[in-house]
Order: structure tokens, then C-alpha cells, then sequence
């Protein structure tokens, strides 16, 4: 099993505020093997999880330090965490790859970004070139909405069809029809399966919208995804609640193995 969204940094944060360690990877670690899952996805940090960068980063630059982490955690893939609006955004994404990570992060309300800028061009046609999957935040999480709405991803993927794009909340309750277009639309676009089994309302999916992506979309194009550690009430509950809840559907053995690792899988071994 390959799951994929897990937030970490060198310090505690999240959505368990007492537990300081939570955040981290030995923090995820143990979660994973509590519930019996094999390998994960971690995203490098935008730099403030746990505190300023310059004070917990060790000297290292947040894509480096996640590339370390994996070196020791072999069970562990990174993505990087790049601004695509950066100036040198292509460089310090090969880089970010040539040090063993195999991805991408982008969280356009966070990262001020407007999905449709021509600046941002070059960012994504290296990430093309590297044949990696970008994953990116698609719910609504302040900003500006038209900054960044699902439908913007449909140039995107329309100007760079060999780049894989996960659609992590599939646009949460409100941007659903959106993201779902896109989906329609664009055969290189994935459905990121996190926070989506009614832990939160903000993004649950109902059973006729599931049914209704399995059945326009598929399973060979849906990705589960943790979002560690954003899970207020427990980390280690919200992960079983999760899997339960996949395993649950009335779909065969092998579209479940799709959605708990096997597309990802893929997805990162081009």
C-alpha cells in the first residue's frame, strides 16, 4: 500500500496541538505502522510548519532536508515544494528531483499563485519534461477564488498533456463540478482522494458523487490521500477511518489496489 499527502517538517504542527511530535516523520512513521501501511508520499514544507524555516531548517533548504529524510526512511517518497512563480522555479524543481524526489507540490492559496499566470509556464513545463506528477490543493482555502479555481487546471493540462495533475479534494463540496470537468476533460488529470470520507464537511464526498467518479473517471485515475497531520481528533483514527471507508465500496479487489497505491505507484516510477 502507497498512500499519498503527508505533510512533514522538523518540527511538531498540525491538527493535534498537544501532541508536539506530531508532524514530523518519526511521528508519521509510527502512524504507519500502527495501521499496517507500506509506503507514503510526503510533501517537503512551505517553510513555516513549526516554526520560521531559518530557525528549523537546519541550514538545509526545505527540498534538500526532505531529500535527506528520505535517504534514512527508505519506505518514504518526497515531493518537492517549489513556488512555480519563482524566478528560478525550473532549477530548483530539477534539482529537487535529481536528489531522489519524485514529485511535486502545489498549494495555489498559499503559494499567492494564480493558476492561469504565464509565469508560472516554465515551472510547468519542466515538471513535463521530468515526467513527475504534480499534486495540487483544489478546495476553497482563502484567496482569491478566481486566483484559483479547478477550471483553470483544464489549460494546464490541455498545453501539457504528458504531465500527470492530481486534483487533491477533487474541489472540495464547492468547486466539485469544476474539478470534475476537468477530469472529463483531460485523461493526464487524477482524482486526490483526501480528506473526502466525511470527516469534514468542506470536502465529503457523497456516495452519488462517488459513484459517479467511479463511474466517468475510474478507479485506475484515483489516489487516496492522507493529509497528515491536518486531522483534528487523531491522526492514526482519521488514517483507519480512511481506509475503512475505502475498502468499504462495492468496487473489485484490484480498483481498491489501484486507489490505495497502485496508480501512484505508477505515477512516480515514469
Amino acid at each position: 500500500m502507497l498512500i499519498n499527502h503527508c505533510h512533514v517538517g522538523p518540527k511538531g504542527f498540525g491538527g493535534e496541538p498537544d501532541n508536539p511530535e506530531m508532524g514530523t516523520v518519526a511521528a508519521l512513521q509510527r502512524i504507519l505502522s500502527e495501521v499496517g501501511v507500506d509506503r507514503a508520499v510526503c510533501f517537503a514544507p512551505f517553510g513555516w510548519e513549526g516554526g520560521p524555516w531559518a530557525e528549523i531548517g537546519g541550514g538545509l533548504d526545505r527540498n534538500e532536508w526532505l531529500a535527506r529524510q528520505i535517504e534514512e526512511h527508505p519506505n518514504l517518497l518526497g515531493f518537492a515544494n517549489v513556488f512555480p512563480q519563482d524566478h528560478d522555479a525550473p532549477d530548483q524543481l530539477r534539482r529537487a528531483i535529481e536528489s531522489g524526489l519524485v514529485g511535486a507540490k502545489v498549494h495555489p492559496p498559499v503559494m499567492r499563485i494564480r493558476l492561469d499566470d504565464p509565469a508560472l509556464e516554465p515551472f510547468w513545463a519542466t515538471a513535463e519534461e521530468l515526467r513527475i506528477p504534480v499534486s495540487i490543493h483544489t478546495g476553497v482555502h482563502g484567496a482569491h477564488l478566481r486566483t484559483y479555481m479547478p477550471i483553470l487546471l483544464d489549460d494546464v493540462a490541455q498545453r501539457h498533456p504528458s504531465l500527470p495533475l492530481l486534483l487533491e479534494h477533487i474541489g472540495g463540496i464547492a468547486f466539485f463540478h469544476q474539478a470534475l470537468a476537468v477530469l472529463h476533460n483531460n485523461r493526464n488529470c487524477y482524482v486526490g482522494l483526501t480528506q473526502l470520507s466525511g470527516r469534514d464537511r468542506r470536502y465529503a464526498l457523497s456516495p452519488e458523487r462517488l459513484a459517479l467518479l467511479l463511474e466517468t473517471v475510474g478507479a485506475d485515475r484515483m489516489v487516496y490521500g492522507f493529509d497528515y497531520p491536518w486531522n483534528p481528533g487523531g491522526n492514526q483514527t482519521a488514517l483507519e477511518h480512511d481506509l475503512a471507508w475505502v475498502q468499504g465500496w462495492k468496487i473489485p479487489d484490484d480498483d481498491k489496489a489501484k486507489i490505495l497505491g497502485g496508480t501512484l505507484s505508477r505515477l512516480v516510477s515514469r
